[in-house]
């Protein structure tokens, strides 16, 4: 938007903000308005100076503070007038991540961050569990590395961001700097776009015999993809990832290693986001680049579009023959490794926002929310009434501690200078499950008012030593009921058809209605990349998996685009 407009707006705003402190003022006197009309002043040059750097955070895919975005006390704009704008605000409302001022790239701020320590910490247990070991590998690879599988190379080329040279120096003056021209690198590196390469030459040293193997290794890392078109934790230029990779001296074990970390994925977006995916194979089309099969969990977010949420790759022996990795069997025979690869991303946490949040911000599920409950004592603070709250603060402690004893991950909101209201609207906007008042009436009562964030009346709970009890009982109830209504989501929102007119008119109705996707569409399928390529360029929809249990149905039905017979059953779906 024009600066003009927005300024007019800042004006707008800040002149009905000076009437309503005018109304207040007359009982304080001139002094209490002259002192209002000056942070007036001062409130409408600092949200016109965050009005000019609202282009950059709408280039990041943030929006800014201020203006009417999620910041702001008139909400958030609704789902179904905006979802991308929608899903930004939540991001910025809930204080998850923030504008960059490298292009492409987001901070991720504090809650954001623990709520991938806690996926990282669910999802690295379960790693361990499956045999792997988490090590460390270069961020830098020699571009000669990547060069060595050409699928591999051809599917990531676009994507590299490059490393020329080790040093920089002054411009003439001495006012900028410069790549030093005689720093100039004998071979330019690869700022790891993924670790296949570098990995694959080190097991290279590391395999020699059959009692090497199996060899199972998972890396923690960031990683660079250079996208064009970015949006906070679905796709941004540099995210935070997981790498697993492992040898294998048959086919048979590695490809049942790569089932068994999709289901390990499968399992903790079940039970720790509470959303429910789909498991299948990726199209040819689809497949990762240097794959012979690429796994997949896809979910139903709800505007209707799937979101790919984790991937785990049969590799074959692909990345094997690249690198000469070989191995000596039982029987003294040299013979090449069979590989797998799998990862999920900070993709997770977005996916964790479309599925669950609403129209008042974010809404978190307890098993990953960082803070399960908050404990807003009602109290003037310890300076007016400091008896009453020395009583009340004790009678706080109390219950906070039944409640930690029975494991909930609870905190206490002592900031007197903020009102209650206040504090219910900031903790709302981030998603915290459970927000509990304690007032003397309260403490009087021997109870606690408790309010659940995924919305319903307000309810008492008797205080004392069962308080911890009832608190986390609340807490998987909650945590029950949002996997449910997912699962009725992508129920609901999967339909299966013979007939390609029927999916491509719902699509575009949907399209035409503003309301993104129409869900999922499973399909008989004959397995065509030139059919696939066209049906993407008609509808926009591409095919999300072949799903695992539902293949056995193709046999003697025909493709719903072609009249070929079936050979797979597909699920069609616009995406993220």
């Amino acid at each position: 938007a024009p600066l003009a407009p927005r300024l007019g707006r800042c004006r707008r705003a800040d002149s009905a903000e000076r009437g309503r402190g005018g109304a207040a003022a007359g009982l304080a006197g001139a002094a209490g308005r002259r002192r209002r009309r000056r942070r007036g002043r001062g409130a409408l040059r600092a949200s016109c100076r965050g009005a000019q750097g609202g282009e950059e955070a709408q280039a990041q895919g943030l929006r800014p503070r201020g203006g009417g975005g999620g910041g702001g006390r008139q909400g958030l704009t609704p789902r179904a007038a905006d979802y991308s704008l929608w899903y930004q605000e939540v991001i910025q409302a809930a204080e998850l991540a923030d504008q960059s001022p490298v292009k492409g790239c987001m901070v991720i701020r504090p809650t954001g961050m623990a709520l991938w320590d806690a996926l990282r910490s669910a999802l690295d247990e379960r790693i361990k569990e499956s045999g792997a070991q988490n090590a460390y590998f270069p961020l830098f690879i020699p571009v000669s590395f990547l060069s060595k599988e050409a699928e591999h190379v051809e599917g990531f080329a676009k994507e590299c961001a490059v490393v020329t040279h080790h040093r920089l120096r002054s411009t003439e003056g001495g006012k900028a700097v410069e790549p030093d021209p005689d720093a100039e690198l004998e071979e330019p590196l690869i700022v790891r776009p993924t670790s296949e390469t570098m990995i694959w030459h080190m097991f290279q040293k590391w395999i020699m015999s059959y009692r090497d193997l199996p060899l199972k290794v998972n890396q923690w890392a960031n990683v660079v993809r250079w996208e064009l078109r970015t949006r906070p934790f679905l796709r941004s230029a540099e995210f935070l990832w997981q790498e697993g990779h492992t040898a294998h001296a048959t086919r048979e074990e590695a490809v049942e290693t790569a089932r068994q970390m999709l289901d390990v994925y499968a399992d903790v977006c079940r039970d720790v986001l509470a959303m429910p995916v789909v498991k299948g194979v990726k199209s040819p089309t689809e497949r990762f680049a240097g794959a012979d099969d690429t796994f997949t969990i896809e979910a139903l977010m709800q505007n209707g579009w799937a979101l790919q949420s984790g991937t785990s790759h049969f590799l074959g022996q692909n990345f094997a023959k690249a690198f000469d990795v070989t191995f000596s069997d039982d029987a003294n025979q040299q013979q090449h490794v069979w590989a797998t690869s799998w990862g999920v991303s900070t993709r997770l946490v977005g996916a964790l926002i479309m599925s669950h949040s609403d129209d008042s911000g974010l809404v978190l599920p307890p098993a990953v929310a960082p803070t399960q409950a908050v404990v807003v004592p009602i109290s003037p603070g310890p300076d007016k009434q400091p008896e009453q709250h020395a009583e009340l603060m004790a009678f706080v402690d109390a219950q906070v501690a039944s409640m930690r004893a029975a494991g909930v991950r609870v905190s206490i909101d002592t900031r007197w200078n903020v009102r209650p209201g206040p504090k219910f609207f900031e903790y709302e906007r981030k998603g915290v499950p459970l927000r509990i008042e304690a007032g003397p009436r309260d403490m009087a009562a021997g109870k606690l008012v408790v309010a659940r964030r995924t919305g319903g009346d307000k309810f008492d709970l008797p205080a004392g030593e069962g308080v911890g009890g009832a608190i986390a009982a609340e807490l998987d109830a909650m945590q029950g009921a949002l996997l449910a209504a997912a699962e009725a989501r992508l129920s609901d929102g999967t339909r299966e058809t013979d007939s390609y007119a029927e999916m491509a008119d719902a699509l575009a109705a949907a399209e035409g209605a503003g309301s993104g996707g129409a869900g999922l569409f499973l399909v008989p399928w004959f397995d065509d990349a030139a059919a696939e390529k066209s049906i993407k360029d008609e509808t926009k929809a591409t095919i999300r998996c072949f799903p695992l249990g539902e293949q056995h149905r193709a046999e003697g039905r025909v493709c719903f685009y072609s009249g070929k017979p079936a050979t797979h059953m597909a699920l069609f779906g616009r995406a993220f």
